[in-house]
């Protein structure tokens, strides 16, 4: 038996139905109507098992793992399709800003809203109000208390000092725009700092398991992804005879996935902008604005 070690979104269940399938234990394909491997049926008792053992956490108990590793140059694909496919909620990151708290409060996106959160809405009554504030006023260091502050200190706050206290919360779940832009735009900036980095690089194995290491990359890249399933299958002792099954698959996988050919698309965004031309941003996502102002390195979305 073996484990598959995956974060939320970086097709884990579509690795374990592959892998299955060579054992020849599958049943027709792993596709749910939202294109997530979340319709896997077997035949027999699997031989792989995927599953967010290290994120959440789960106990490993089989002495062979593959962990799918994500590189600085996933973040841009990882990103979008994570929101989309973890969980099944369906998330459009092109709609993160509607009902933000709500979408994120869950075991699969918890990190990214406490991230969210501790950058940019956490302290800001230190930040904002304590550096207006007269001696005179009263202390405030929550959005209550400032709430609760004579209407004459809020008035000249707002008028006087331009002063606007932004909250995320289940009573106000709707997250600025501008706000989750710059949350993805620093982890492209500083990709070895984004969430998904950190959490691989505090994922730890026994040093008595076999691991195998994935890369997530090669998901997007089908003889890549040929060549590493074949790897797999040697590693793991399992005969490997049905590469064109394999093969038509994939491609049926990969024309489930809606971001694909997103990098493509930023990139000559990019270059055009560089250029001085005008750029076609008619389906150009949140996170793609993201990336496009990372690469830039200033804001051309704003």
């Amino acid at each position: 038996m073996i484990h598959i070690d995956f974060q939320g979104g970086a097709h884990g269940n579509y690795l374990e139905f592959v892998c299955n399938k060579i054992a020849g234990i599958t049943v027709g394909t792993p596709f749910n109507t939202k294109g997530a491997s979340h319709a896997k049926k077997y035949t027999g008792k699997k031989i792989f098992y995927a599953d967010h053992y290290s994120f959440w956490p789960r106990p490993m108990a089989f002495d062979k793992i593959i962990s799918i590793q994500i590189d600085t140059n996933d973040l841009l694909l990882l990103q979008q399709i994570s929101l989309l496919r973890a969980g099944d909620y369906g998330y459009d990151n092109n709609q993160l800003e509607i009902n933000t708290f709500n979408k994120l409060d869950n075991q699969h996106y918890k990190w990214v809203l406490e991230n969210i959160l501790q950058n940019f809405f956490t302290g800001q009554i230190q930040n904002s109000y304590n550096a207006v504030r007269d001696p005179s006023w009263p202390d405030a260091t929550t959005l209550e208390e400032f709430a609760n502050l004579p209407d004459w200190i809020k008035k000249e706050c707002a008028e006087q000092h331009k002063l606007e206290l932004l909250e995320l919360s289940p009573y106000r779940p709707d997250c600025p725009r501008t706000i989750l832009r710059e949350f993805f735009q620093i982890g492209f900036q500083q990709p070895e700092n984004s969430g998904f980095i950190v959490r691989q690089s505090q994922a730890k194995y026994d040093s008595t398991k076999q691991v195998y290491w994935w890369p997530y990359g090669c998901f997007y890249n089908t003889t890549e992804f040929l060549q590493e399933i074949k790897k797999v299958a040697d590693w793991a002792n399992i005969s490997y005879n049905c590469q064109d099954d394999i093969e038509e698959l994939h491609n049926e996988f990969l024309q489930k996935q809606p971001y694909k050919n997103s990098k493509i698309k930023c990139n000559k965004i990019i270059k055009e902008i560089q250029n001085n031309m005008i750029p076609n941003l008619m389906d150009i996502t949140l996170i793609e604005e993201a990336y496009v102002n990372a690469k830039l390195e200033w804001n051309y979305f704003k």
